[in-house]
């Protein structure tokens, strides 16, 4: 898939991407006569707590692979207490 064939979107509480995978016809002259791949519109959508930044999610694209960072809020990540020896 191409960058422009997906969209990724944060509305509320919700993060959705969506897309439109389409049939590419080769032109190497082979014929087939089955063509297994999966093709047409999709959407999958994720439920985000509120202990996520929203304004630090950031996604990059290449060799077709799609990876999303959701960063945690600082109030959200545990914390380390030391112990003291009296």
């Amino acid at each position: 898939m191409k960058k422009e064939d997906f969209n990724l979107e944060l509305k509320d509480e919700t993060l959705t991407l969506s897309g439109e995978r389409k049939f590419e016809e080769t032109t190497d002259g082979a014929e087939y006569h089955r063509v297994e791949r999966v093709t047409g519109k999709f959407s999958r959508s994720f439920y985000l707590p509120q202990t996520v930044k929203h304004d630090g999610i950031k996604a990059t694209y290449r060799d077709g692979i799609l990876e999303v960072y959701v960063p945690k809020a600082e109030e959200a990540k545990p914390k380390q207490i030391t112990v003291s020896v009296n």
